[in-house]
């Protein structure tokens, strides 16, 4: 794991050079959000020691997976300018295209993962979004997801409330990590502490073996096999002490 992670932050050191040396905005392939969390603090640094600018983009608002764009002095980091396209598999409305679908219907063509953005199912079909150099296949070689039949058409339509959530509300002690996975994971703060120090979960997409880490609203927290969770609000504290917390589950 260590040498992964020395690749890929040899690779977006990388990404600064050729942007300099070419002088030209230089792009990752499609990240994951623990790539991108790895990936922030590092470009960051690079953007100040090098005066360049970037910029995380997925094909819309809202999207999970993006990639990393680094923009070099004289470049604004405009959203256009990303290698990204994004296409339109129609069938029929008592047809229903399913993610897992989706995605090994396109690996089946030789496309790699990091190649493709997000894959959202829609009302008669699905958005795709991938990187530009896979153009060609996407609108000349899939006509079909798992047995469904598909028609291809370039471009997307309005992406409004992809994510849903259902709320998880409750009271705390206080705004630890423990705490919060006793509530969201149904269980003891004993077993909330175990699961944390087995590397189970994570915070901000990066493992996390603090329990007494505190949260602030905002934090994504991920438990496996549990699922994934965002802090939406941290609310007032009860004459016994307790502190109200809402959270959304991602569904």
């Amino acid at each position: 794991m260590d040498r992964e992670n020395e690749y890929f932050s040899a690779s977006i050191r990388n990404l600064f050079t050729l942007a300099d040396k070419q002088y030209c905005p230089k792009f990752t392939a499609f990240l994951s959000e623990e790539e991108q969390a790895l990936a922030l603090p590092l470009a960051e640094k690079c953007a100040r020691n090098t005066g360049m600018q970037i910029l995380f983009w997925g094909g819309y608002e809202g999207a999970v997976r993006k990639m990393l764009g680094v923009f070099p002095d004289g470049f604004e980091p405009e959203r256009e300018l990303f290698p990204i396209v994004g296409y339109t598999a129609h069938c029929r409305k008592s047809d229903a295209l399913e993610h897992r679908a989706l995605l090994g219907s396109l690996m089946a063509q030789q496309i790699r993962r990091e190649m493709l953005g997000d894959l959202i199912p829609i009302e008669a079909g699905a958005a795709i979004f991938a990187d530009e150099r896979i153009e060609k296949v996407l609108s000349t070689q899939i006509d079909r997801i798992g047995s469904v039949g598909v028609q291809m058409e370039k471009g997307t339509p309005p992406l409004e409330n992809v994510q849903r959530f259902e709320p998880v509300k409750g009271s705390l002690m206080s705004p630890r990590l423990d705490a919060a996975v006793a509530l969201l994971a149904s269980t003891s703060r004993e077993k909330a502490c175990a699961l944390i120090r087995e590397g189970l979960v994570s915070v901000g997409h990066i493992e996390e073996k603090d329990v007494s880490r505190h949260l602030k609203e905002g934090d994504v927290v991920i438990i496996r096999r549990k699922g994934k969770f965002i802090l939406r609000e941290i609310g007032r504290v009860s004459r016994r002490g307790r502190t109200a917390v809402t959270f959304d589950k991602y569904v």
